[in-house]
């Protein structure tokens, strides 16, 4: 019988449209690639003989890119019928699916909008259109739509920025993992199942960057997820552990920063002439932020989810 476990979450593109410092997922790096249909289904199939997810989510990366969405979300509901099941989308390009509303409210499939930034003008006006039209698409077929506000809700999980990106390396995983923002986020990637989208996509940045010969990098990199042949004890064991040495990546303290600017790539690509370093895209966030400030902003009267 399938391991009843709380969340499983799968990332179909990693390429996306926004470039928000401090993307669990490195995305801010323009990262690129998708995962076609018949890859993320088998891995969904193959893992679905496993376990029961009591939440299951598509993201990314943006998953609007992807263009096998409506089929992963009809395919998702024929594996988990009982699930929550949810795509999380930036919205900006929603119009490039005009079957995901119908396929939505067909497979009872929840649609969380995420805001990024309450700064970048060119960003907000594009969102005022988006928020018009999913308030009137989600009205029209029946759709729960919920609004995750995460401007300024980004925890950054490494020092530095691009090449010059270190783990913090604190020595202390508890603490690390006490005040983690993605302890729940259990990420299948590559056929295989990973702590949280930091360790999951480490390779992938690391590519980017060269880091893979970084030392510091090393005690992370060498994590490589829990494979689909390990047995229902070290299966159960995944899901219930807590702390672990890989942790120490992260900080020990919240790391949390406002983006200012999503539109543009940060770092931007060397210029030609010497130019000064452009101004950081954002600024650091002392406290936990008051939500209620977008709060009329909501598409529907569903509740923010973290």
């Amino acid at each position: 019988m399938p391991l009843i476990v709380p969340q499983l979450e799968l990332d179909i593109a990693h390429v996306c449209n926004l470039h928000c410092f401090g993307c669990a997922h490195y995305s801010n790096y323009a990262l690129k690639g998708l995962v076609p249909f018949e890859t993320a289904s088998s891995w969904l199939a193959a893992w679905a003989a496993r376990l029961t997810p009591r939440t299951f989510t598509l993201l990314g990366g943006e998953p609007t890119l992807n263009p096998d969405l409506c089929r992963l979300i009809r395919f998702a509901a024929t594996l988990w019928p009982d699930s929550r099941r949810e795509v999380i989308s930036n919205g900006l390009f929603l119009a490039r699916h005009p079957d995901l509303f119908p396929t939505l409210r067909e497979t009872r499939t929840y649609l969380d909008i995420s805001l990024h930034s309450r700064h970048d003008q060119r960003y907000l006006a594009r969102m005022i259109k988006v928020l018009e039209d999913v308030r009137a698409q989600a009205a029209a077929h029946g759709v729960k739509v919920n609004l995750r506000e995460s401007t300024t809700w980004f925890h950054v999980a490494y020092r530095g920025v691009g090449p010059g990106m270190r783990p913090f390396a604190e020595g202390n995983p508890a603490k690390s993992w006490q005040v983690c923002v993605n302890k729940s986020c259990i990420t299948l990637h590559q056929g295989r199942l990973w702590k949280c989208p930091p360790l999951a996509f480490l390779g992938l940045i690391a590519d980017k960057f060269d880091l893979h010969g970084v030392a510091d990098w090393q005690p992370y990199l060498a994590y490589r997820g829990l494979e689909l042949s390990a047995d229902d004890e070290a299966l159960a064991a995944f899901f219930s552990a807590a702390a672990e040495p890989v942790c120490a990546m992260c900080p020990t303290r919240p790391n949390l920063v406002d983006n200012l600017n999503v539109t543009d790539p940060y770092p931007r690509p060397p210029s030609a002439t010497a130019r000064p370093d452009p101004p950081l895209p954002f600024r650091k966030v002392p406290v936990r932020p008051d939500r209620s400030a977008l709060q009329d902003a909501s598409p529907t009267d569903q509740p923010c989810r973290e």
